[in-house]
């Protein structure tokens, strides 16, 4: 492993190969992601003819009780490094693919929601979030940025592609597929090429001109000079607030694409449009690279999250009284996925840049409860809404308020100091 590290390191810079894995990992969390359950959840609810609001409330206290769960993960992460981790929650999330395909009741769709939920949308994407910081600081917001772009490319067919294998093959071999997916094209690759992070193998991070052991011993003291602990990041206001801002996209899109098609279908757009659409939420991250560097690195955070928080308020109003098509449709999907596309790359950069790399896997296990949570929030309100009222308004206009919150917490972000005395 080190031999295979030290020898591609001599061509190019290590890390942009961890970059490329971490975006295959964020496309194999996929089956655990909304966008793609949400197929699912159309093909359940024809074969076992279950309301709305009980297949929104599996979901929430799934989701939940995987998000509590994950502080777990994260320290695993920290103890036994992203390589070993990402392998086992590899495999886990393959063995859940294969269960779900077996579902027959609500309590064993429940379940498989939790197991998909924990090891998919959970585990899978706190790995690489925690892994490609450790290998980058001066262009962390553009690794960060292309890493993501497996999640991107996976909302962008993944939709599609499940509802061609269910309308193909049914539901049950449907997850079968994805489970063999990631048992042959995941787990193989991250054996072969993921490290924890360059001091391991005598690197710098970037490849900076020190290598010698002086230098690198410098760079650890800074590492842990810089880093704050799990309790030293919960003791501070910027960890408070920044988890609540985190938890705007999480919510409104887990509520969104929950209940997308029938979303859509009260908007005259049909079922094979609506998966198309879905899809084009991730087309506007992938020009986040080219602004990483001016927008996310060069503008004080605070202003970052301010404006897209303002975006998605404005995108909301403009599903409420403006979607009435295809056409319109579209343009709410791309402007509200350029809101949340800055806003997730700067929210990853966020925990890295206030505070530090050491113990980076606990406090973004703890960060992305904030964002589970609001998971878990987001299709609740949309289906009350939708059995009570027959359309989603009531619900939209929820999450305009809590938008509205996250717009003033977001000016009162900055970075901590850490307290050396102490």
């Amino acid at each position: 492993m080190k031999k295979l590290i030290l020898k591609i390191n001599k061509y190019f810079y290590y890390g942009w190969v961890i970059v490329l894995i971490s975006s295959l990992a964020h496309f194999m969390s996929a089956p655990g992601q909304t966008y793609s359950i949400s197929v699912f959840i159309n093909a359940y609810q024809k074969d076992f003819v279950y309301s709305s609001t009980l297949m929104s409330t599996a979901y929430s206290v799934a989701t939940v009780i995987s998000g509590l769960l994950l502080i777990f993960m994260g320290r695993a992460i920290d103890k036994y490094g992203q390589r070993k981790m990402m392998i086992i929650v590899g495999l886990l999330l393959a063995v859940t693919t294969f269960y779900n395909s077996f579902v027959s009741s609500i309590l064993m769709i429940s379940f498989g929601f939790f197991m998909l939920r924990y090891f998919g949308q959970g585990s899978m994407t706190l790995l690489p979030n925690s892994l490609v910081p450790q290998w980058f600081e001066k262009k962390r917001a553009l690794a960060i940025s292309l890493s993501g772009i497996g999640n991107l490319i996976a909302m962008l067919i993944v939709p599609s592609f499940n509802l061609w294998m269910i309308n193909q093959y049914g539901w049950p071999t449907a997850w079968r597929i994805w489970s063999i997916i990631l048992l042959v094209g995941f787990i193989p690759l991250i054996f072969l090429f993921v490290g924890n992070q360059p001091e391991d193998y005598g690197l710098s991070v970037e490849n900076e001109k020190h290598e010698d052991e002086k230098a690198l011993k410098l760079s650890q003291e800074k590492i842990i000079r810089e880093s704050f602990t799990l309790k030293e990041a919960l003791k501070t206001r910027p960890f408070w607030f920044a988890g609540f801002i985190s938890m705007l996209p999480a919510m409104v899109s887990t509520g969104l694409t929950f209940h997308f098609f029938n979303i859509m279908d009260l908007r005259m757009v049909s079922e094979t449009q609506s998966a198309m659409i879905i899809g084009l939420l991730a087309f506007p991250a992938f020009f986040i690279p080219f602004i990483a560097k001016t927008v996310i690195d060069g503008l004080p955070i605070k202003y970052v999250l301010s404006s897209t928080s303002l975006m998605v308020i404005l995108s909301l109003v403009f599903l409420m009284f403006g979607v009435s098509g295809s056409v319109t449709a579209i343009v709410f999907i791309l402007f509200y996925g350029l809101a949340i596309a800055i806003q997730s790359v700067t929210m990853n950069v966020l925990w890295a840049n206030y505070f530090g790399r050491k113990h980076l896997g606990s406090i973004r296990s703890v960060a992305t409860v904030f964002m589970v949570i609001g998971s878990a929030l987001g299709p609740l309100p949309f289906g009350l809404s939708y059995d009570l009222t027959d359309n989603y308004n009531v619900a939209i206009f929820g999450n305009i308020v809590f938008a509205g919150v996250a717009l003033v917490l977001s000016f009162f972000i900055y970075k901590p100091k850490r307290d050396l005395n102490k």
